[in-house]
């Protein structure tokens, strides 16, 4: 017996994406997808991630966030009113999910608050704990927003505390690298 991503049972082998086939993918809505993702994300691997993303997916988020600043992604000096130089293109995202997020964030937890939708559209919102490479510990709060088409994410934007997440990240000190980013 086979599992879906959704953690049912089910009678066909499945996708690398979680889902049985192509035309199944095409007819999930948007809270399916997400939840998929989050599976694929949780798995660390890079195929089914990539599976649940479209081609031109774009991941917006706060420029000059401490996440980016601490895996060598954006500095400092980014941060400010919303510009397209810190947007994430599928291969980006596929890289920090597959193989740069357990690594930044250890023993990573998310506690979802709210997941909802409504058409092609989905909101999450969560909590993520976890403790850094510099012995740091780490908790903030996330909202995402996730349009979806058919099956797969299209389009991301996060939301979340960048003062407390870069006060906890870098402390009162200079920000710096924490890791070099994985490329593979």
């Amino acid at each position: 017996m086979h599992v879906s991503a959704f953690g049912e049972p089910c009678q066909a082998p499945t996708l690398r994406c979680g889902f049985q086939s192509c035309s199944e993918r095409r007819h999930v809505n948007a809270k399916e997808t997400v939840m998929a993702l989050y599976a694929a994300y949780a798995s660390g691997d890079a195929q089914r991630i990539a599976a649940l993303l479209h081609e031109d997916v774009v991941w917006i988020a706060p420029a000059g966030n401490a996440t980016q600043v601490a895996l060598g992604l954006g500095q400092a000096s980014d941060a400010g009113a919303p510009t397209d130089g810190n947007n994430l293109g599928r291969d980006l995202i596929v890289q920090f999910m597959a193989h740069n997020f357990a690594r930044l964030f250890v023993d990573a937890k998310n506690e979802f608050r709210s997941l909802v939708s409504d058409g092609d559209t989905a909101f999450a919102e969560h909590r993520l704990s976890a403790t850094l490479p510099n012995g740091r510990r780490y908790v903030n709060d996330y909202c995402f927003s996730y349009r979806v088409e058919n099956g797969q994410v299209r389009h991301i934007r996060e939301y979340m505390d960048t003062r407390g997440g870069w006060a906890q990240v870098f402390g009162d000190g200079p920000p710096s690298t924490l890791l070099d980013f994985v490329r593979r």
